[in-house]
């Protein structure tokens, strides 16, 4: 899960130095955070932890990216405490932070890794789907017609705010649609 790189050398060197008994409290923070695609700390949070944790700016930085990074890779690779642990011996994590960090993830692996399951790269993501079928019956050239039409109405969500995107299709239009659809599904369908 882990290569062993000269950056996450340092960052194990400063996190083998931490205060074990502010150790805990700072993982739990991370966890919390993780699917967040917002800052750990605020920046008189993080003021506040560099005198707590007796480092710099950089210095803490450096240790929030390689916490991150590994809880990271423990919900990507849905990995086991047992293997977590074995994964963080080989990275020279002294055993203390090691078992913090596995117990960490025992209490919070489930929601952390339901919350990433939920979150997505897209920005917005779609919400609900109306649809309503109209039938043109006639117009002033034509007294017998029959013309359908298709309205489509996709409401995406993103955030706080809320789009509707309408569609109008007809017959040939709304199978030629529905056709690119199904290709899409297939090819999601072939990745599982």
């Amino acid at each position: 899960m882990f290569v062993k790189s000269a950056r996450i050398q340092k960052a194990v060197a400063l996190i083998n130095g931490l205060d074990s008994s502010k150790f805990p409290l700072l993982l739990t923070r991370i966890l919390q955070k993780l699917h967040l695609k917002e800052e750990i700390f605020t920046k008189e949070e993080s003021a506040k932890l560099q005198i707590s944790l007796s480092v710099d700016q950089e210095q803490l930085k450096l240790i929030l990216q390689t916490l991150t990074f590994i809880f990271q890779q423990a919900a990507y690779h849905l990995a086991k405490p047992a293997v977590l642990t074995q994964q963080l011996q080989l990275l020279d994590i002294n055993g203390e932070k090691i078992s913090t960090i596995a117990q960490a993830w025992i209490s919070n692996a489930k929601t952390v890794i339901d919350k990433l399951k939920k979150k997505t790269i897209a920005p917005k993501q779609l919400s609900n789907v109306n649809w309503e079928l109209r039938l043109q019956s006639a117009q002033s050239s034509m007294s017998k017609l029959k013309n359908p039409i298709g309205l489509v109405e996709i409401i995406l969500d993103s955030n706080e705010k809320v789009e509707k995107l309408q569609m109008e299709f007809s017959h040939k239009e709304l199978y030629s649609f529905y056709n690119q659809l199904e290709t899409v599904q297939s090819q999601l369908d072939a990745l599982r």
